[in-house]
């Protein structure tokens, strides 16, 4: 996959999350792409083994991208991702997503800059997503989420 095409699948998932749509663009995560959160696998925060079918299943590719984009959409009552700029190699992309909205319940602003680091396949698909968020942001949102 060229640069300026993996640049607007990122672009295209990132206008899916601001309508709280959960589509992926086809041939942006492979089935199998591992997600992390601060370079933690998905399916450690869920309590269990990296080899376990059901919950990889359930924590991986799309199935596990629109689990995490559900929980993070229910903590912000409005919400606009935008991608800054990335830097692209043909194994890996890296670069920043800025993530704003009003927390739930509070209305208070969030606005946090969100490095994330994506490994790729040689076709240039995503087998691994990282995103990182700091300690204070994912407090915020998960209290905004718990209202």
């Amino acid at each position: 996959m060229t640069p300026n095409r993996l640049i607007g699948k990122v672009d295209q998932l990132l206008s899916y999350f601001n309508r709280r749509v959960m589509d992926v663009p086809d041939g942006f995560l492979d089935p199998n792409a591992q997600l992390r959160l601060n370079g933690v696998p998905y399916e450690t925060m869920l309590g269990r083994g990296l080899d376990e079918p059901l919950i990889r299943l359930i924590a991986r590719g799309p199935a596990g991208y629109r689990f995490a984009a559900k929980a993070v959409l229910r903590a912000l009552d409005t919400v606009l991702a935008t991608r800054e700029v990335f830097e692209i190699t043909p194994t890996r992309a890296t670069g920043q997503i800025v993530l704003r909205g009003t927390l739930r319940g509070s209305g208070e602003l969030f606005e946090e800059w969100l490095p994330v680091e994506l490994t790729l396949t040689p076709a240039g698909v995503v087998k691994v997503a990282d995103v990182r968020v700091t300690d204070a942001a994912l407090t915020r949102l998960i209290v905004a989420r718990a209202r």
